[in-house]
């Protein structure tokens, strides 16, 4: 799939998705990545600080972090994308969050110019990985850090969730897997902080959320993956904090 075709079956199936959401809300999974944000990534003096949401989709990463205090630019390649963003900006009377529509390989702002770079499931999906990594390194500041998520090489999935996971992977868009050695090669940045979660438990979580119809246990289950972060194998996500030294 050359270049064009993967940015047009891209914009057809986020288009769609974020086309059907009507109202903003946080996932049990989406408060993880948040606190995790917020912990190692943001720390005690954030406020006022600029931070890039990457590709931002549902937009949950760009107005939590806003609802901090963090100037927060969130750039999305979706118009549907955008146009939420907008709606909840206005809502929530958000003026510290700013929206560019923009390729994620390709973002309008100057050299050096953001303290937080996130890029959660996005590099995956990108043709141009190398391009991407580059362009997010020169926006980075010194010493400002960045938090990437992208799925785990099959290696370390059990066995029986390869096929779903490869039907998802090309369904969704996915180019590539990842595992810590290949990111800290591609990314070339020191390593502060590597989460794993999507355990086997969290997987079960889901299941039972589709099959009875319900989301009350969701908050149970994604506690119990939490307390796995650590663990590489069994895991189907890959979650690195690097920071930029150079």
């Amino acid at each position: 799939m050359n270049k064009n075709d993967q940015y047009k079956k891209q914009l057809s199936y986020f288009g769609d998705e974020f086309g059907h959401a009507n109202k903003y809300k946080l996932d049990s999974w989406q408060k993880s990545y948040i606190e995790r944000i917020k912990k190692y990534v943001l720390g005690d003096s954030h406020k006022g600080k600029v931070l890039i949401d990457v590709a931002t989709g549902s937009g949950y990463v760009a107005v939590e972090m806003a609802k901090l205090g963090s100037n927060v630019i969130a750039t999305d390649l979706t118009p549907e994308a955008i146009e939420n963003l907008k709606k909840y900006k206005k809502k929530l009377s958000l003026s510290n969050l700013k929206l560019i529509k923009c390729y994620a390989e390709k973002i309008p702002l100057p050299d050096n110019s953001v303290d937080y770079v996130i890029a959660n499931a996005i590099l995956e999906h990108i043709p141009d990985e190398k391009q991407a990594i580059e362009e997010w390194k020169r926006i980075l500041k010194s010493g400002g850090k960045m938090f990437i998520t992208v799925p785990l090489k099959y290696r370390y999935i059990w066995p029986f969730l390869w096929l779903p996971n490869y039907v998802h992977d090309k369904r969704i868009g996915h180019l590539r897997r990842y595992d810590l050695k290949t990111l800290k090669y591609r990314f070339k940045l020191p390593v502060i902080k590597v989460f794993y979660s999507g355990h086997l438990i969290k997987i079960l979580g889901i299941v039972i959320a589709i099959v009875f119809k319900t989301n009350k246990f969701d908050d149970y289950f994604e506690a119990k993956d939490q307390i796995m972060q650590s663990n590489v194998y069994g895991a189907n996500n890959i979650s690195v904090i690097f920071k930029n030294e150079e």
